[in-house]
């Protein structure tokens, strides 16, 4: 029964100083390391795509593991104002968890903000000003010819009633109608 003994041991010992910033970090390792593997093992995107996601989801653990660890360490440190012992004690747990949770919600969020956009424009993107510039107008090329013979039926209203009817409504309220009647 030494292995039931040494479980019972390890439970207990994780049980009296139980810090959250260790099981965030399990989590945050375990999400570092599958989630992209997982992402580079769909088939189904483009391997641009999958390359991207993969790195910005490692980047995101590896910023996190750090940020947790400090928060709640950090946070962990504003027990030592409790006089008493045993609730500094249980102020310690509790300050070091309200960090955790500070660092998931506003901290490492921030930080991914500030560092994982321009981390990956800097390898994915290096080249491609280029294709952000505005398109450049040749100014100097020659102006398409007019065809004549829409400039001959300009001329003959006749010829472009016929074949426009904007026009033809604009012909017979100016030509027919000598002004405007109201009434």
């Amino acid at each position: 029964m030494s292995l039931v003994n040494g479980i019972k041991r390890i439970c207990e010992s994780i049980g009296k100083d139980n810090n959250p910033a260790y099981v965030v970090v399990a989590i945050a390792t375990a999400k570092g390391i599958f989630r992209p593997l997982f992402t580079m093992m769909d088939k189904k995107e483009s391997p641009e795509t999958k390359k991207y996601t993969a790195l910005r989801e490692g980047l995101t653990e590896v910023i996190a593991i750090p940020t947790y660890l400090a928060c709640g360490t950090l946070a962990g440190k504003g027990a030592a104002l409790v006089k008493d012992p045993e609730k500094a004690k249980m102020a310690k747990h509790n300050l070091r968890f309200i960090g955790v949770c500070a660092a998931a919600l506003f901290i490492i969020p921030g930080l991914c903000s500030l560092i994982i956009k321009p981390f990956t424009d800097a390898i994915f993107h290096k080249n491609d000003k280029k294709k952000n510039e505005p398109a450049r107008l040749d100014v100097t090329s020659q102006a398409p010819e007019l065809n004549t013979q829409d400039s001959q039926d300009i001329g003959n209203i006749s010829q472009v009633q016929k074949t426009n009817p904007i026009f033809k409504s604009y012909h017979l309220a100016t030509f027919t109608n000598n002004g405007m009647r109201v009434g």
